[in-house]
């Protein structure tokens, strides 16, 4: 084992070695990993340093020590194959969208990432190598089959006589090509997304009878609150976060099949553009639930865009109306159709609930961050429990795609729940992970029961609500 942690071992049936070689890797890339990989080369100076040199290994070394820090190992090497192969796809989507139109059949899911970095200018066709003289030296070999993909390397070299790679062997070896033993050996790398630990941090039953206990949880609630017979949460997030499919997905769960309410998909812009106030009914012609779920507006990283945070203190105390239209330019004002000037306890938020996407969080832009502080400190000064609803966990982490019990189990999850507390500067408490149902067409009990467990957490937070209402409430009668 090395000073990083990385297990090494020989590499079998292989009678040659590099003893100074950057070895690959073969784990394939994550979702989230590419995420992160593309937000890190976005970045105007990286940008600028890949796009401007023929010989940029520095960056990609620097790329690769930031891809660590966000627990990522990936070599400068695997980083500069990664977007030479992006770059690739993305020019060959590009042209196709060009000759077929915007409409193409042809999808890919990082073009508009990839189009942000380089729509505005020609990519760039230039080798993004920089190679040091010991990668130099492995292309031909890897060109020439030595090394396999399957396990990292071939069973057999070609070395020892020095017949079909005699100039890298003799840069190897200077210029020595009688090479009779050659040890080769081979990195195992255990990403944080693959470490399991054996208890869970946290205890959930994942049974049909905790997911019946849960569902009879929530149709019997109650406000303590008489004048109240519903808890309002509002679901804030960002563009693409899963707000709308939060709701869609706790609906499904009472109706017993996936349903698709609420406007949903995939944008680069906000697809909710009014305030919606939704509620949940316990079956097709069921009663409605005792909760009501308020959809808003994406938040977006620039200012003019998206969902205002001057309008999340309207929502907050009541005053906007259901199907509101909003203006990202224009905040709700008194004079607005439809302004509740003076709203009753039963319209204003009794829990505010931050919709994330857990496989963004480590590279949230620190404008988002902001924002988000901002509508903290506003629902703080009105007394609005907060909790923070994490999506995609499926896709942010390989061991809960699996099997989604393991989210209490996993490691990386558990850090992207530390690292969404230290950037909303709440305790993980109040921070739950679910996950939506967006493209399924039957319900799942695992799915199901986690779902459940956050809204049991936001009527709890509302109880917290009502309980400083009532003893508002008592403060003053005692006084008169």
């Amino acid at each position: 084992m090395d000073q990083t942690g990385h297990l090494w071992k020989p590499a079998e049936g292989i009678d040659c070695a590099l003893k100074t070689m950057e070895v690959v890797s073969w784990i394939p890339w994550s979702n989230s990993e590419v995420q992160t990989f593309l937000c890190l080369v976005g970045q105007e100076r990286i940008h600028r340093d890949l796009d401007g040199a023929t010989r940029n290994e520095k960056t990609f070394r620097e790329v690769s020590q930031l891809m660590a820090a966000h627990g990522y190992q990936r070599t400068s090497r695997q980083c500069r194959d990664k977007l030479k192969k992006m770059k690739s796809d993305y020019r060959t989507i590009k042209e196709n969208r060009e000759r077929s139109g915007p409409n193409s059949l042809k999808h890919w899911k990082w073009f508009e990432q990839m189009d942000a970095i380089y729509g505005k200018r020609p990519v760039s066709i230039k080798m993004e190598s920089g190679l040091d003289s010991t990668t130099a030296v492995l292309d031909p070999m890897m060109d020439n089959k030595c090394f396999s993909s399957c396990v990292g390397f071939s069973t057999t070299s070609h070395l020892a006589n020095g017949s079909d790679n005699k100039p890298a062997a003799a840069a190897m070896n200077t210029n020595d090509l009688n090479l009779t033993q050659c040890e080769v050996y081979q990195v195992v790398v255990t990403p944080k997304e693959m470490t399991k630990i054996e208890n869970p941090w946290r205890t959930l039953i994942w049974n049909s009878e905790k997911r019946m206990e849960l569902m009879e949880s929530i149709k019997t609630y109650k406000p303590t609150v008489s004048s109240v017979s519903q808890a309002r949460v509002l679901l804030i997030g960002p563009v693409g976060a899963g707000k709308s499919s939060f709701f869609n997905s706790i609906n499904s769960v009472f109706r017993g099949h996936v349903t698709s309410q609420a406007i949903a998909g995939y944008s680069s812009s906000s697809l909710t553009t009014q305030f919606r106030t939704y509620s949940v009914k316990a079956g097709r012609e069921g009663k409605p639930l005792p909760i009501i779920l308020c959809d808003t507006m994406g938040l977006e990283d620039t200012k003019g865009a998206g969902l205002d945070v001057e309008d999340i203190s309207s929502i907050l105390e009541g005053h906007m109306p259901d199907r509101y239209q909003f203006n990202p330019s224009e905040p709700l004002h008194p004079d607005a159709s439809g302004y509740r000037k003076s709203p009753d306890l039963k319209e204003k938020i009794h829990c505010l609930s931050y919709i994330l996407d857990a496989t963004k969080v480590f590279v949230m832009p620190e404008k988002l961050a902001e924002k988000l502080k901002a509508i903290r400190q506003k629902a703080n000064l009105l007394g609005v429990p907060q909790l923070v609803v994490l999506t995609k966990v499926d896709e942010a982490c390989p061991l809960v795609k699996e099997n989604l019990t393991n989210i209490y189990r996993s490691v990386f999850i558990k850090e992207i729940m530390q690292e969404a507390s230290s950037k909303l500067g709440m305790p993980l408490s109040c921070i739950v992970p679910v996950r939506n149902y967006v493209e399924e067409l039957d319900l799942d009990q695992n799915t199901d029961v986690l779902l459940l467990s956050a809204v049991i957490q936001m009527l709890r937070f509302a109880d917290n609500y009502f309980d400083e209402i009532s003893d508002q409430l008592s403060n003053i009668q005692n006084k008169e």
